[in-house]
């Protein structure tokens, strides 16, 4: 059995272990009873090609998670290099529909905001939700996806985003 002090030790530097992954930074979005819902996410991957989805996590506390759980559809907008502000609105600068001020947005399936110059956009219906620590993991089914022919991510990596100019201070 591990004792409370080493665990604490174990949660730190599994914290200062995960800063060192960088990560592509994507802001989910959803809609429910006609309000816009969204957060900055990093925990996003693909999970296979047939079906195609993907799976993010997303913490339960979360304010989007009531309007997800009702709606079960969502977007994965794919940031590029230019979206710091996007990303610290979501990430929490801003609160409710003000994070979507900054940016061109648009209405996708099931009325659903997507950032229309993003890198990606996939448009997901939850497949399955796993409870997990403090978290929800997803299994997002993609039933739509639009794409740049330019690739430049947004990184985020040791709590600032990496190869922005100039850097700049994460969410």
């Amino acid at each position: 059995m591990i004792s409370n002090e080493s665990q604490a030790l174990l949660q730190e530097r599994f914290k200062q272990s995960m800063r060192r992954l960088a990560a592509s930074v994507s802001v989910i979005t959803c809609a429910h009873e006609g309000q816009w819902h969204g957060l900055t996410a990093t925990a996003v991957t693909s999970l296979c090609a047939e079906p195609a989805s993907i799976i993010t996590c997303i913490n339960a506390s979360s304010s989007v998670m009531p309007a997800l759980n009702a709606t079960q559809h969502f977007y994965v907008n794919l940031l590029r290099s230019e979206h710091v502000a996007i990303s610290s609105n979501f990430g929490g600068r801003l609160k409710g529909a003000e994070r979507f001020n900054e940016g061109v947005w648009a209405v996708g399936e099931q009325d659903v905001p997507y950032l229309q110059d993003a890198q990606a956009n996939l448009f997901c219906e939850v497949e399955k939700a796993v409870a997990y620590g403090t978290h929800m993991v997803l299994i997002g089914r993609v039933k739509e996806v639009r794409f740049a022919e330019q690739v430049t991510p947004l990184i985020y990596q040791n709590g600032i985003y990496v190869g922005t100019a100039p850097l700049a201070s994460g969410f």
